[in-house]
């Protein structure tokens, strides 16, 4: 329960609560420690944001603006959003069943708390990636054309993510500059670059300079998409955003692209034949039609030089064993959240025989049907070093832009911290596959 002699509060932009005092600041301060789950400090009380929701509440008559039942946010979205970019961002490949399959496999995973543990009211989620010293092994999920979903688009994921301490990902297909994008995350917070593996090497060796200036130090390369798959909700349409130019700013802004174009489209002075030709050269460098090979990624260790470089879109023991193999540094199971291939095995039932076969060896990642805090913990109990947040943040942006982004992975940290310590878990170090069934 808040202290009594707290009378006021007022809210921040950000979503924190600074409570007043009638008297000492000393109380003040107490409770904003107490409430505020951004904190310094190697892994903050993700779960005192349910206390600061019920807090704001009981002193303002405020709810949150953005559901934090995160069972609702996909349809409270739909219902804001147009129906084609509803469509582009819920719908799958095909009949969609490895889309439901990513969501249903998570309920086969049993969880079996522990009682009567030494479980303490702030629980070390702190967890090193790639070097990085993370609060929580969560990173966003790259997303491209977020511009679809509200006008904050990447800037605003990017920002929050960045007060947050966690590693923001961002897409080829993003529809906001790379360096912009990293101005917004912030100077010294954790970033990553997803490629998809232009047909040109020119071009890919630009994109990888700039991102590395830009401060970007992972390199997540997406092998699953080399080619769009059958997508009935946006081919009922004809919806594909990038031809109208949302999702191409990477390649419109490239020096290299606008040399072999001969053309800067993003000049004012550009004609519309000359945008739609400038899109539609992203689209055809990035969408090869031809998929890479595995001896291929020595090419892009030299180009990106010191940095981790990650797969993204492993389901095979077999391609986990090759990309150890071939001196990869992580890989990222996921079948593109049921994007590419319909009828693929789930995602996190492809996550645990990938784990017996290569886990310490080299980093695993995981995505693709992540909805809630128990899917992470379980997620990370069958021995993913880290999650990917998808959809929910982007549902979260459609809602309520930054601040929705914001909401949104608070609940998700929230929820997460609150399973590990109600699981008798005082860390992620006591979560395995010992307390699941």
């Amino acid at each position: 329960m808040p202290p009594k002699q707290v009378t006021e509060t007022t809210s921040m932009g950000d979503g924190s609560l600074t409570a007043l005092s009638p008297t000492q600041g000393e109380t003040s301060e107490s409770v904003h420690k107490l409430l505020d789950p951004i904190l310094s400090g190697s892994s903050p009380s993700y779960a005192a944001y349910s206390s600061q929701i019920y807090f704001t509440k009981h002193q303002t008559s405020q709810t949150p603006a953005v559901t934090p039942n995160l069972a609702l946010l996909e349809e409270s979205a739909r219902a804001r959003l147009p129906s084609e970019a509803y469509n582009y961002a819920a719908g799958g490949a095909g009949l969609e069943s490895t889309v439901s399959k990513n969501v249903s496999a998570f309920k086969t995973y049993s969880i079996v708390p522990r009682m009567l543990r030494p479980v303490l009211p702030r629980r070390d989620l702190s967890r090193t990636v790639f070097g990085q010293k993370l609060p929580a092994p969560i990173v966003m999920a790259p997303i491209g054309v977020q511009k679809l979903f509200h006008s904050d688009g990447e800037l605003g994921t990017a920002k929050a993510f960045g007060e947050m301490g966690l590693p923001y990902t961002m897409s080829t297909a993003s529809s906001t500059g790379m360096e912009d994008v990293a101005q917004a995350n912030g100077a010294g917070n954790p970033r990553w670059y997803q490629l998809y593996w232009p047909t040109d090497d020119e071009l890919t060796r630009s994109y990888l300079k700039r991102a590395k200036a830009s401060g970007y130090e992972v390199l997540v390369v997406t092998v699953d998409t080399w080619e769009l798959a059958w997508r009935p909700r946006d081919l009922e349409t004809g919806f594909f955003p990038f031809v109208d130019g949302v999702g191409t700013t990477l390649g419109l802004e490239d020096p290299v692209a606008q040399s072999q174009l001969g053309f800067n489209a993003t000049n004012k002075m550009a004609s519309k034949e000359q945008k739609t030709m400038a899109n539609l050269y992203h689209v055809v460098s990035t969408s090869r039609g031809v998929s890479p090979q595995w001896e291929n990624l020595h090419k892009l260790r030299t180009w990106w030089g010191k940095g981790p470089i990650v797969l993204k879109g492993i389901q095979s023991v077999h391609d986990a064993q090759l990309a150890l193999e071939h001196g990869i540094d992580g890989i990222i199971v996921s079948n593109h959240g049921g994007r590419q291939v319909d009828g693929a095995i789930a995602s996190v039932d492809a996550l645990g025989p990938i784990v017996d076969a290569v886990g310490g060896k080299l980093t695993i990642g995981f995505d693709s049907g992540i909805r809630c805090g128990a899917d992470i913990f379980k997620a990370l109990a069958i021995g993913a070093d880290f999650v990917q947040l998808g959809r929910p943040i982007l549902w979260g942006l459609a809602l309520k832009g930054e601040e929705g982004v914001r909401h949104v992975l608070k609940c998700l940290l929230a929820e997460f911290d609150l399973t590990v310590g109600l699981s008798g878990c005082t860390g992620l170090s006591d979560i395995s596959r010992d307390i699941l069934y």
